[in-house]
């Protein structure tokens, strides 16, 4: 097998697993490395926009130039990135974006006779209550029966419902259901396309949403649990426990971290299954392994370096050093759960927490602000559910090594930092410096006044703004009110027709808050604001972009009324590395 069809294969198992990010990076990746194909770009495409990202997929399609390809699924695949679009809006734009969508897969049929894009043709005219023309187009693939695969008895599915025939395709869902397996990304995809059909009054109600509670993909696990010492009955019952607790309740995917004990196990017994694993560590690697790794008996660490290697995605809350401070490691609780909500929202289900508790302190209150207890109280204070797996005789003999601590007095906390910098400054000459000064700054002004004392901090230096705001959501408000209000420059700037307009880059993590020891004024400073610091100048105009962080906080507090959109890892400023980005904007009502 060439490099190419390899890296082909795997993207491909990873869309059909659910994975959409780490199938975009797998695909990018390769593409840096010098490894391309044509089919590589069409997934590459496709794995974005299954992210949720049909804007940035458009933007990759036309770049890459997969129309001229002439292929069906290239072909079809435009119909699909419009079809996102349109339902990212309301009314006449949804209308207009749907007319686009039904176009493209039309002329997809046409060029190729194939039956995918017939059927998207096909349900895409019956949004838009064109009934007879969605018929026209069922109607013939519903008379060829079904074949030996998923996709095709999907579309089988899909095609009676356009034909009101129900009670057959409840019974073709349930041989789709036997042949879909464990592919999250399959059944969720076909899933979100039937719903849409009801929704917008195409196909009954009744036997699409029974079809839909047949083939929605199981729970998104998030796992937390106490760390011990291997080996002995300890071990044994967790690995028990554990192992009855998979059994009994499938998932598409599991999310955490691998601390030694509990979770360990659970990434394990995930990956004997072949249940997607993503592994999120809080702080830098090698001090990760050092605090909660090796404190537990050398022998967690072989088994940590097997896991994290086989891991679908390893993500870092943080990659920054360990300071002895349990704001890192809820970083990193945060980070985890939001992902997990993220992850369930993409595969169309639900997310749920499976939490090991040792029975002697389960039932007590979180009494430190980390811990199993605490994420159990913090996921359920976002509405989550959890699964509690109790294992008692564990050994809790841990050997924490000594790490660094802050000078005594130091303030540190969790904050979400914003960072924007007005790109086509240099253009402005001296007469405009003004009007800039009191319409745009002052107009940035204004909104930051506007939030109060959510903003806990502010500073300017030209055309730059820099805030430490209180809340994550308050902080994504602030980036898209700034953005809205610049959506209209003043002519007198003379910047019509430039590329001109706010850049943004919004994060969340943990700070030091103090005085700045040359001039008194209040200080805060960190790893996390200089990491926020390189976003903006990678960011384009325009736009926000936001960490997986923030993206993660936004998710776990349950925010209606933002998306976040994978960009992928960006390099950012000044060789500070690659980070996941996602683009912010509003969400359509």
């Amino acid at each position: 097998m060439s490099d190419a069809a390899a890296v082909e294969a795997e993207v491909a198992h990873r869309l059909g697993e659910g994975d959409a990010l780490s199938a975009f990076d797998c695909a990018a990746a390769a593409r840096r490395g010098g490894t391309d194909s044509p089919r590589l770009r069409y997934l590459m495409v496709r794995a974005l926009a299954a992210s949720g990202d049909s804007l940035g997929a458009m933007q990759l399609y036309d770049q890459l130039d997969l129309a001229a390809s002439g292929d069906v699924d290239s072909l079809a695949l435009a119909g699909r990135l419009w079809k996102d679009e349109a339902f990212d809006h309301d009314g006449a734009e949804r209308t207009k974006s749907l007319q686009r969508a039904a176009a493209a897969y039309d002329h997809a049929w046409q060029t190729s006779g194939a039956s995918f894009p017939a059927i998207n043709a096909a349900s895409l005219y019956a949004m838009l209550g064109e009934k007879e023309r969605a018929a026209s187009l069922a109607g013939p693939i519903a008379a060829n029966g079904a074949a030996d695969n998923y996709w095709d008895r999907a579309t089988l599915v899909e095609a009676l419902l356009l034909l009101n025939r129900g009670d057959e395709a409840i019974v073709h869902a349930r041989a789709a259901n036997a042949q879909a397996g464990a592919r999250a990304g399959d059944r969720a995809s076909t899933c979100r396309q039937i719903a849409r059909l009801a929704d917008s009054g195409a196909v009954e109600a009744a036997p699409a949403r029974q079809i839909v509670d047949l083939l929605r993909p199981p729970p998104v696990g998030v796992y937390c649990g106490r760390m011990f010492r291997a080996g002995g009955i300890g071990e044994a019952n967790a690995r028990a426990a554990i192992t009855s607790a998979l059994d009994a309740r499938p998932l598409s995917a599991l999310i955490g971290p691998l601390a030694c004990g509990a979770d360990i196990l659970f990434a394990e017994e995930a990956l004997a299954r072949g249940i997607d694993l993503t592994v999120v560590l809080p702080f830098a690697e090698d001090d990760f392994i050092a605090q909660s790794v090796a404190s537990g008996g050398e022998e967690w660490v072989a088994r940590y370096a097997h896991c994290r290697d086989r891991a679908s995605m390893v993500h870092f809350a943080s990659s920054a050093r360990y300071v002895s401070d349990d704001c890192q490691f809820i970083l990193g609780s945060h980070t985890m759960m939001g992902l997990a909500k993220l992850r369930a929202r993409e595969l169309e289900t639900s997310a749920i927490q499976l939490a090991v508790v040792d029975p002697a302190v389960a039932a007590r209150p979180a009494t430190s602000i980390a811990g199993t207890n605490a994420d159990i109280a913090l996921w359920q204070r976002h509405e989550g559910e959890t699964l509690t797996i109790p294992v008692g005789e564990l050994d809790r003999n841990l050997d924490f090594p000594e790490a660094p601590k802050p000078p005594e007095g130091t303030r540190r906390g969790l904050y979400a930092i914003l960072f924007a910098d007005f790109a086509g400054f240099s253009k402005l000459g001296e007469a405009e410096l003004p009007i800039f000064a009191s319409e745009v700054m002052g107009g940035i002004g204004r909104i930051l006044d506007d939030f109060g004392e959510a903003v806990l901090f502010r500073n300017t230096w030209g055309d730059a703004v820099y805030a430490i705001i209180d809340d994550p959501a308050t902080a994504a408000r602030i980036a898209l009110a700034m953005q809205e209000r610049l959506d209209v420059l003043p002519p007198e700037l003379g910047l019509e027709g430039q590329k001109a307009g706010m850049r943004t880059g919004i994060h969340f993590g943990p700070i030091y808050r103090g005085l700045d020891p040359v001039v008194g004024n209040e200080l805060w400073y960190g790893t996390e604001v200089t990491r926020t610091a390189r976003i903006e100048p990678v960011t384009l105009v325009g736009q926000v972009y936001c960490t997986q962080p923030l993206a993660a906080m936004l998710a776990l507090g349950n925010a209606r009324d933002f998306d976040c959109d994978y960009v992928g890892k960006v390099r950012l400023a000044k060789d500070y590395g690659d980070l996941a980005l996602y683009r912010l904007s509003r969400r359509s009502d």
